[in-house]
């Protein structure tokens, strides 16, 4: 077992919101076993001296997509695998430099990232994936557009693209189809979004009936729904059929809020997207 000290770090104290400086970090393989301001004694212990320099544990983003190479989705949509991991590369490795060390992807990404990172092929993060994000016909990840019936698509379940389904007996079907190629998680497009105009944000996407039969299908695998959602009605339809968090959220109110408390449900808000979506644009 790899045993590393850390001498001379500073450390924030979350309980007194301070950044407290002399501490000794003890690492014992991949767990931190001791936090100390006090002489430790660590005789078999590689040490390092950071000379008063900031010390943090490991990052976690719960919401990414390491293969959003493009805001454009249809582009996107459009490029080989080959061409996407190639970007997705760099993306995984500047999430891990900036401190990120395990990541929840919210659709986009499959196993193959995933096992190219645990073999050391990629630098990046340890990677949590949906596969595809499902979504009704004509939903947030309906990317087809206007009077196409199908829409060519090379990405092998790369990129953003959804997989359209509609019914309870296409949803189940769907939500199996992620689980069998390794989700650890299943993504449900339950409203609209910034990124697809032709859908209203107010408005909400699936029946209950359908987001139910997903959840079911999850939880009988032992894994849970991560849903898009932005309004109070499409928020509390999801909770209400069993998703376990929320992804944006952006018009919550005090109502839908005390839902998501009662269920215990979790919120993930993102809003360092809308910066970026907005930078991009400019």
């Amino acid at each position: 077992m790899n045993r590393i000290a850390f001498r001379n770090a500073a450390v924030f104290d979350s309980r007194k919101g301070v950044l407290r400086r002399g501490a000794t970090v003890l690492v014992e393989g991949e767990r931190i076993s001791h936090v100390a301001f006090q002489a430790v004694k660590a005789p078999d212990f590689k040490t390092f001296d950071l000379k008063g320099k900031a010390l943090l544990p490991g990052l976690i983003d719960c919401h990414v997509h390491v293969t959003a190479v493009t805001h454009d989705v249809v582009r996107l949509s459009s490029q080989p695998p080959s061409l996407i991991t190639a970007q997705a590369k760099e993306i995984l490795e500047g999430i891990l430099m900036r401190g990120f060390t395990t990541v929840r992807d919210a659709a986009g990404a499959d196993f193959g990232l995933q096992e190219a990172v645990e073999r050391g092929l990629f630098a990046g993060p340890r990677l949590f994936i949906a596969g595809w994000p499902l979504t009704q016909t004509g939903g947030h990840a309906d990317a087809r557009p206007r009077g196409a019936k199908t829409m060519f698509c090379t990405c092998a379940g790369l990129g953003l693209f959804g997989a359209i389904c509609d019914g309870v007996a296409e949803v189940r079907r769907a939500a199996r189809e992620q689980l069998r190629n390794g989700a650890n998680h299943l993504k449900v497009m339950a409203g609209g979004g910034v990124m697809s105009p032709n859908d209203p944000i107010e408005g909400a996407q699936y029946s209950v009936e359908e987001m139910r039969a997903i959840c079911e299908e999850a939880e009988n695998a032992g894994k849970y729904v991560m849903a898009h959602a932005y309004s109070p009605r499409s928020i509390e339809r999801a909770v209400g059929a069993g998703v376990r968090s929320i992804e944006h959220g952006n018009l919550l109110d005090a109502r839908s809020a005390r839902v998501m408390k009662a269920a215990g449900a979790f919120l993930v808000p993102t809003l360092a997207t809308y910066a970026a979506l907005g930078a991009g644009a400019a």
